[in-house]
């Protein structure tokens, strides 16, 4: 039985570190722990530092510039050694004697050692050279010197070599991972600054609940009080205690949707959920200046970077239509070379064997090369009506923006009003329902509109905020000067 029991404890401990461990790896996921009071420019400073897309994008970048350095070196060179023992066995047939024969055999052996050097040139024109040296050799092993010039003057010339078409294809990739990497940081931050307002705008409206609940309370501990002193009815105490009891169960789902907007606050940061941090800047003003509709979408056409993504595809594209065209013409190289061997350490530029001429090849099955050039062809195309639509898509963007700022401002200058009228009838109810003249029904509508109008206020205010933010990122505004204005 103590065995078995022994079995059970050590598999519940297997099943506790498997249920427990991931969720301890998941809290320390991220390093970052916000501070006791963070700012909107702080978070999305965090942001910057801890976002796991933005740094997958730097990561984008860093590799292209490393590939980009790669494609830029024209030389490599190389060197090593050989060493190689050779045995041999040989047999030999003597002649049978009368009384019997004999064979015979020998065994050697043979020690063989090289130093060898290579030198390979690749130029952005399309000239290629190679150097191979191997200035000792000993044993089996020849010391030698290999020298090779090509230089196209046809096909693969220029800008169509392959030299240069590597070097231009990394640097495109570096400029568009460049882009890239500016893009994720745009929508890093206007999600950071979505996900700070958002909390803000419902930590702001427990406050108008609390509000509420406090007003409910006055009203359900008078409407009490008269009905004791004989002066209303019982059913409005019932109907007094109900709202209040309707009010506090909206601040309790109040509370929750605060806590899990600041949950979604530390996310959108790249820290753990969980923490509780005190934010510094309140609700909006509500106040946004912006430009006229035209002048956004001018704005958003030259600083957009999907734009210049779709430039740096269409020269990409337009370049591999051009060396698929050039891979149908004739091939005609310039070819120099020099070759020598020699035992011991003899070989040299003084002897061996120099070549000079020129090199012609005729492509005759040309059917893949055609298929390739007409495919390559079909996708230029299709990435020059890409970027049109894409274009027509950046200006609907600007205009739901701009629109959409619009309707936030006209919902703000409402509610405004209305917030003003919501007051005044509360006050009217509250004195009439003190005079005896309407029932406390009066009061808690006036309670829950005024509650309403002031989550909409604040709700306006955020709106109007955030529509002006989404509009300068439809206009690609950088969006790091005006978290720091």
């Amino acid at each position: 039985m103590s065995k078995i029991a022994a079995l059970l404890a050590l598999g519940y401990l297997l099943i506790a570190l498997i249920i427990v461990g991931p969720v301890c790896a998941a809290g320390n996921a991220s390093s970052y722990v916000p501070p006791a009071k963070l700012s909107v420019a702080d978070a999305v400073a965090a942001a910057l530092g801890e976002n796991s897309d933005l740094k997958q994008a730097e990561e984008n970048r860093l590799s292209a510039q490393s590939r980009l350095r790669i494609a830029a070196f024209n030389t490599t060179f190389g060197a090593g050694a050989s060493v190689e023992t050779k045995s041999t066995v040989s047999s030999t047939n003597s002649p049978e004697p009368p009384g019997g024969g004999t064979v015979s055999k020998a065994r050697s052996t043979t020690n063989s050692a090289k130093v060898t050097s290579s030198l390979t040139y690749q130029g952005l024109g399309g000239t290629e050279a190679t150097v191979n040296l191997s200035p000792f050799g000993v044993g089996g092993f020849d010391s030698s010197l290999e020298l090779k010039l090509q230089t196209p003057l046809m096909r693969g010339r220029g800008r169509l070599s392959g030299k240069s078409n590597l070097l231009l294809g990394a640097r495109s990739d570096a400029s568009v991972q460049e882009k890239q990497l500016y893009l994720t940081r745009q929508t890093t931050i206007v999600g950071v600054i979505r996900a700070y307002y958002q909390a803000v705008l419902e930590r702001e409206k427990v406050k108008v609940q609390e509000k509420a609940v406090t007003i409910a309370q006055e009203v359900a501990d008078g409407t009490r009080k008269r009905a004791d002193a004989g002066l209303v009815a019982e059913i409005e105490v019932s109907r007094a205690d109900l709202r209040v009891a309707s009010v506090k169960d909206a601040l309790n789902l109040q509370n929750q949707a605060s806590r899990a907007a600041a949950d979604q606050l530390m996310l959108a940061i790249g820290a753990g959920v969980g923490h509780d941090s005190e934010l510094t800047d309140g609700v909006p003003s509500g106040h946004a200046d912006a430009p006229t509709l035209v002048d956004a979408m001018k704005t958003a056409l030259v600083n957009r970077y999907e734009l210049g993504i779709s430039d740096e595809q269409l020269s990409e594209k337009a370049r591999e239509l051009a060396i698929a065209g050039d891979k149908l013409r004739p091939e005609l190289n310039a070819v120099a070379g020099f070759s020598s061997s020699s035992d011991g350490l003899e070989a040299g530029l003084g002897q061996g064997d120099t070549s000079v001429g020129l090199e012609m090849v005729f492509p005759i099955d040309k059917r893949i090369d055609k298929e390739q050039r007409d495919t390559t062809s079909r996708e230029l195309d299709v990435l020059r009506r890409v970027r049109t639509f894409t274009m027509e898509q950046i200006a609907q963007q600007v205009r739901q923006a701009y629109w959409s700022l619009d309707a936030a401002r006209a919902s703000l200058d409402i509610l405004s009003q209305n917030s003003k009228v919501a007051e005044q009838s509360l006050s009217l109810a509250q004195r009439m329902v003190d005079e005896g003249l309407v029932s406390n029904r009066e009061t808690l509508d006036a309670q829950d509109a005024l509650t309403g109008v002031e989550s909409g206020l604040l709700s306006a205010k955020t709106n109007v905020f955030l529509a002006d933010i989404n509009l300068k990122y439809a206009m690609g505004e950088d969006l790091t000067t005006v978290v720091s204005k």
